[in-house]
């Protein structure tokens, strides 16, 4: 990989200035597991404490076990520091299947603002350990 090499970089030193980098690819986004990674159809664009509400996802092959739904704040950072992360994992029912590998899933807002306060969540549909892309919801009082 290339860079933009600094005058005070220090390749001779005990401790010397490291430019390789590394590419992270998990392992539930490979080639193989395209095929149970669910993609959120519908969804509320707003959601509110203890009110249930549905979404829909559509996934290549059958859906086996429970399909979680979890809503991921958007964290700020600040020297390499990510502060305010949370994750809240919403009760859902077992997915119905609706048509053509769509299924409908009953899910369950956060109970109250101390489990999660207002404001704009990603939330994910994950099947068998495979999440979906992120879909932007608003939980509000």
């Amino acid at each position: 990989m290339g860079g933009n090499p600094h005058y005070f970089y220090n390749f001779k030193a005990e401790f010397p200035t490291e430019l390789r980098i590394e590419a992270f690819s998990p392992e539930y986004l490979s080639a193989d597991r395209a095929n149970i990674r669910p993609a959120i159809q519908d969804w509320p664009k707003t959601v509110r404490y203890g009110e249930q509400f549905e979404l829909h996802v559509e996934v290549t092959l059958p859906v086996v076990g429970i399909v979680e739904v979890n809503l991921g704040n958007a964290p700020f950072a600040t020297h390499s520091f990510s502060q305010g992360q949370r994750l809240v994992k919403l009760k859902v029912t077992p997915a119905v299947p609706d048509a053509d590998g769509r299924y409908r899933i009953s899910c369950t807002g956060p109970p109250r603002g101390a489990v999660a306060p207002p404001g704009y969540y990603m939330m994910f549909a994950v099947n068998q350990g495979v999440p979906s892309v992120a879909r932007w919801v608003q939980l509000v009082v």
